[in-house]
């Protein structure tokens, strides 16, 4: 009897957990909407959401930028977001210069789950923006290090991408003196690992064998094609156009080592049309039979309106079929797409004229036409776009994240959960819409184009912390509490039992004032010491001085009492010693 007991008891012990872990599963599977405020004490910053994916290590991370008047590093800084499965935030850190700088897009390496970030920042020596690639830890907060295109001329990326191989590639423009002018340029590039360029190219346009063309081309976005193992290149031209602004579509799919297979125009063929029809790519994906599909914006139907422009293509560029989606009088932009199952899924904005837009989420098949359904963020909130989805990986009722931007506190990045209907299940939070659908005609052309090899050089952004946060806009069925500490002290032990070799992090912010934050790592126990020099080697300030366990570990230090000026610290722990400067500036 008391083995039977004890069995009965074993058996309701595992219902009870297993009930507690079903209930927890589905807490951290929450649909709802959150926004971000990140904050200078009291004082909300202009925070935008430009690009998310899954996390390894679940949830998920956002990026973009971010203007954090008074405890920023520069007007705009690159944000890394980090994101719980709850939705509460995690860690939030901005990185970058003292001018202004742009991050459009994360990826995450499977190799040791850092963070590579793309965009642009500033080169203060050289009076120009580089295209910039950055590598965070895992834990989200540490800069492991930064590379930028070495040019004369302005540069930025858009997009990066990681392939199976955890190879990183990104997609931008370069400028091309020509003449007088200074026209953007088709820019790629591969970054292996462990962070060596593989090679970087600018592919410029040529009007004749004699004249390279004074058109912009940008490339938008890339993808990985792992049929042939090739890359596809969205890219907005006007080079038919000849006008400012007004642009064709155009894919160009290169070799895994950057050369060009073939490139295509998709020009809009409309005899009736009384101005040149605009069309700007913002994504592009591949499609399992070799080719791509292009989501974006046009104008081709209505001059001053726009739709949400999809366009496939097959492996050799040829159009498979191509549609518009939008009402009259409505402004419709398409910003990301991802191919879950025989669907497509879009991201964007709606508006009328006068209103604010709302974020906006709809489906469609792989093979074009009607879609199935569209959801719009309830238009009675303020404005809100959405810029970039995944399919989420949290829970098996999986369903969608969206991130973008909303009016909130002057702007926030938002993370919108859905579930696989584009709803946020159990609450009012989102309103179904119709929209009108145009299959378009379309005239292929192409130009050459002629690669031209850049190099990258190594240097070292600040990174500062402001404080953040978390705001419930609308819940499902299971209520989950908002949060409101400043960080997620839990970063340091994710790292802690991971630790195996001495390291000591590059302080942030950097430059500093008067406050910075020192952050260093043992493989062991041991003895501690952090000293601060000046230019001269003179000793200025004893940090620690102590006995520490392994692990990962920060010091701040307040430098109200110096001078401005650049200042060395140096950490010893047994036989090892490193050394690294920073920047006061009062």
């Amino acid at each position: 009897m008391k083995n039977l007991n004890s069995n009965l008891s074993l058996k309701a012990l595992m219902i009870i957990l297993t009930v507690i872990t079903l209930f927890a599963v589905n807490a951290n599977a929450q649909y709802q909407i959150r926004d971000y405020d990140l904050k200078c004490g009291v004082t909300s910053g202009a925070d935008f959401g430009r690009s998310i994916i899954n996390r390894i290590d679940s949830a998920y991370a956002i990026a973009g930028f971010s203007y954090a008047s008074g405890c920023g590093i520069g007007p705009f800084d690159w944000m890394l977001l980090r994101v719980k499965p709850s939705g509460n935030h995690q860690s939030v850190r901005l990185i970058g210069t003292l001018a202004d700088d742009r991050c459009y897009s994360v990826v995450q390496s499977k190799i040791d789950s850092g963070y590579f970030m793309s965009g642009y920042m500033y080169d203060l020596s050289k009076g120009k923006t580089r295209a910039t690639i950055v590598k965070m830890k895992k834990n989200g907060t540490t800069l492991e290090y930064a590379r930028w295109i070495n040019d004369s001329l302005n540069s930025s990326y858009n997009q990066d991408i990681i392939d199976p191989a955890n190879v990183v590639a990104n997609a931008g423009w370069n400028e091309r003196k020509i003449g007088t002018r200074q026209p953007r340029k088709i820019l790629v590039s591969q970054y292996s690992p462990a962070g060596v360029l593989n090679w970087a190219s600018r592919y410029d346009s040529w009007s004749s064998a004699t004249t390279v063309s004074k058109s912009n081309d940008e490339a938008t976005s890339l993808c990985f094609q792992s049929v042939g193992g090739c890359y596809g290149v969205a890219v907005k031209t006007n080079y038919y156009s000849g006008t400012a602004g007004i642009y064709d579509i155009m894919i160009v799919k290169l070799s895994y080592t950057g050369n060009v297979i073939w490139k295509k125009v998709y020009r809009f063929n409309l005899p009736s049309s009384n101005y040149y029809p605009s069309a700007v790519p913002t994504k592009i994906i591949p499609m399992t039979d070799g080719g791509f599909v292009v989501v974006g914006t046009t104008n081709a139907y209505v001059q001053n309106e726009t739709d949400i422009i999809v366009l496939r293509v097959n492996s050799a560029g040829g159009i498979v079929w191509s549609y518009t989606y939008g009402n009259t009088s409505f402004l419709e932009s398409g910003n990301s797409i991802i191919l879950d199952g025989s669907s497509l899924i879009i991201t964007g904005a709606r508006k009328r004229s006068v209103t604010s837009p709302d974020a906006l989420l709809m489906k469609i098949s792989i093979f074009g036409g009607a879609a199935s359904w569209i959801r719009l963020w309830d238009p009675s909130n303020p404005a809100e776009t959405g810029y970039d989805l995944v399919r989420s990986n949290i829970s098996a009722s999986s369903g969608y994240a969206i991130t973008g931007d909303c009016s909130f506190n002057s702007t926030n990045p938002f993370l919108w959960r859905t579930n696989t209907m584009g709803i946020v299940s159990g609450g009012d939070c989102n309103d179904s819409a119709s929209i009108e659908y145009k299959t378009n005609p379309h005239k292929l052309d192409s130009f050459a184009l002629q690669r031209v090899k850049l190099l990258c050089k190594e240097f070292t952004p600040a990174v500062a912390i402001p404080s953040i946060v978390t705001n419930t806009d609308c819940m499902g069925t299971a209520a989950m509490t908002s949060g409101t500490e400043t960080d997620d002290p839990t970063f340091v032990v994710e790292e802690t039992n991971e630790v195996k070799e001495f390291e000591l992090n590059q302080n942030y912010p950097n430059p500093f004032n008067p406050s910075t934050v020192i952050e260093y790592a043992l493989p062991n126990d041991g003895n501690v010491s952090i000293k601060v020099y000046d230019v001269t080697g003179r000793e200025v300030y004893t940090l620690v001085n102590s006995f520490k366990p392994k692990g990962i570990h920060k010091v701040n230090f307040n430098a109200g009492s110096l001078s401005n000026g650049v200042y060395y610290y140096k950490l010893t722990a047994g036989s090892f010693t490193d050394i690294k400067k920073m920047i006061l500036i009062k």
